[in-house]
């Protein structure tokens, strides 16, 4: 029996016409992109462009996937990451280390699938506050609602900060989509 993530994923193929997506691999995946923190910079387009960086500021080549893969958006994650660094959780602590707002928006294709949605610090929306305060700057989707990025259609996700998230500990701002993917199985007689 598919669990919710799989039945979402199959409904969403099924209202684009792809037939075939049960035949596919299913996967876990996280796809993230990041981009410099410049001073003052208060607004972040993620995927946006993404074919102008490389790894490890990003790990797509494109802001749309191949034909056949797409992933069920089930967290999300936004940080920043100084040079040659492990990424870091943001708190959403901003000037002079006062706790301020953010909002997020996903657009894929032309749609506006998420909006203006509001991330605290130093916890974050949703249900987070029972999930611990090392979970900072990440947003949990609840399971039914669960965000779908189908193939061949770009995306990109906005982060909109109160304040800029400057720090000297700080070269990159990041946002990683993390939930239950699907990719391209080619083990099927062509």
């Amino acid at each position: 029996m598919a669990n919710l993530q799989q039945k979402k994923l199959l409904a969403v193929a099924s209202a684009l016409g792809i037939s075939d997506i049960s035949n596919m691999q299913g996967t876990t995946r996280c796809i993230y992109d990041e981009l410099p923190d410049t001073a003052n910079q208060t607004e972040f387009n993620f995927f946006r462009n993404v074919s102008s960086r490389t790894f490890p500021q990003t790990n797509v080549t494109s802001n749309r996937f191949e034909v056949q893969e797409s992933l069920l958006i089930e967290a999300i994650a936004v940080y920043g990451r100084a040079n040659n660094s492990a990424p870091v959780l943001l708190d959403f602590v901003g000037v002079n280390n006062t706790a301020q707002n953010s909002l997020i928006d996903i657009v894929i294709g032309n749609k506006r699938v998420m909006k203006d949605n509001l991330v605290t610090g130093p916890s974050v929306a949703q249900s987070n506050n029972s999930k611990g305060t090392s979970d900072n700057g990440v947003y949990y989707l609840a399971p039914t609602v669960g965000i779908t990025i189908p193939p061949q259609v770009e995306f990109e996700v906005q982060v909109r900060f109160q304040a800029a998230p400057a720090s000297a500990d700080i070269d990159f701002i990041g946002v990683a989509l993390y939930g239950t993917g699907v990719l391209l199985n080619l083990n099927q007689p062509l």
